[in-house]
């Protein structure tokens, strides 16, 4: 005799999602409520806590994607911080920062000012800042204060800026972070107004904000060329916090709103709000429900099959083969079985994966 046994070939279900305020989830959601939503913009995938539209993302996570151009492009909300990768799973999200400054006669002061759209993002602690041109003195403050993050300055050999070498006086110099930010100000000197033109090529002042912290350190070619082609610069990091909460222990006390599935572990972000981690995998989704033991990905090179029966994902034999637990399989022999308990076994006959079914015969009890 067989018969068979229903599964949910996705992570599990949960309720609806529930749009809170401005459309945005005010409860953890499944993969399959989420499944309406739009996947990506461009080249750029959208992972929840991030969406485009109702019932897509958390409150506060909210994009839009610009199809003006020919190449569309996503942003924070309405603004205008353009977002070229989400790192859900790192908490962080990149953008591009860059100035082009033209120098004008009789002027030797310049101001660079970024200021985060909305409160919970902040310019994280892997940023550094990076301004080329020729005899600046350079000095970085928090926005809206007078707190000093940095300073540093350029000199020049002659009227020509370099387009090499190390990014430490010569032509360039650098500012780390010190630590996350909501914003910044930055203040530029010329100390020789005859001297700030520094090429035809290099027309002025540029000041970039990359969390690569080897761009440009010891060679500054890309960042030279980067006056001419954009592209080439790495973006800034930005980390955006949930704020519907100040803090990890406000947040959990509020069960039905907490952002932080099963699994997942908390920590207070540092200008209020919280996100959340999965502490012991990479790659998996910590505010999805049970996003940090669901699997989507298995590794490669997984077996396929058992004696004549195949095994499609999320079903699999191995650890990093299956989704979770509850889809692991276990192959002796060419008998295909599954564990209902830690002594109940039974023999598989049939996966479908379409179905979200297994065929099985022959309970077994294991001592």
């Amino acid at each position: 005799m067989s018969f068979v046994l229903m599964f949910l070939a996705a992570a599990p279900q949960a309720s609806a999602a529930v749009p809170g305020a401005a459309g945005g989830i005010l409860q953890i959601p499944s993969n399959d409520s989420l499944a309406h939503c739009i996947p990506r913009c461009g080249d750029v995938d959208i992972p929840y806590p991030f969406g485009i539209g109702p019932g897509c993302f958390r409150q506060g996570f909210d994009l839009t994607c610009n199809h003006s151009t020919k190449h569309p492009r996503l942003f924070l909300g309405s603004s205008t911080i353009q977002v070229t990768d989400i790192g859900v799973y790192s908490g962080v999200v990149l953008t591009p920062i860059i100035y082009n400054l033209t120098t004008m006669s009789g002027t030797n002061t310049y101001d660079i000012i970024w200021q985060a759209p909305a409160k919970g993002i902040t310019l994280t602690s892997d940023n550094t800042l990076y301004v080329a041109g020729c005899d600046l003195d350079v000095t970085l403050f928090k926005y809206g204060t007078r707190n000093m993050v940095g300073s540093c300055m350029t000199r020049c050999a002659g009227r020509k800026a370099p387009t090499g070498g190390p990014c430490y006086g010569k032509g360039c110099c650098l500012i780390p972070f010190a630590s996350d930010l909501p914003g910044f100000h930055a203040n530029l000197v010329s100390t020789n107004t005859t001297a700030t033109q520094s090429d035809w090529l290099h027309p002025g002042i540029m000041a970039l904000v990359s969390s690569n912290p080897y761009s440009y350190r010891d060679n500054t070619t890309d960042l030279f060329s980067s006056w001419t082609n954009p592209s080439t610069i790495d973006d800034a990091s930005l980390r955006v916090a949930i704020m519907d909460q100040p803090s990890c222990v406000s947040a959990q006390l509020k069960n039905k709103s907490y952002a932080c599935s099963n699994g997942s572990s908390c920590r207070d972000s540092s200008y209020g709000g919280y996100q959340c981690d999965c502490s012991s995998y990479s790659g998996r989704n910590p505010y999805i429900l049970d996003g940090c033991d669901y699997n989507s990905k298995p590794k490669e090179h997984c077996p396929a099959s058992c004696g004549r029966i195949t095994i499609p994902f999320p079903f699999g034999l191995e650890e990093g083969c299956y989704a979770n637990k509850k889809f692991h399989l276990n192959c002796t022999s060419g008998n295909l079985t599954v564990y209902f308990s830690e002594n109940v076994q039974y023999h598989v006959t049939n996966v479908s994966v379409e179905d979200g079914t297994l065929t099985v015969s022959n309970k077994w009890i294991c001592t």
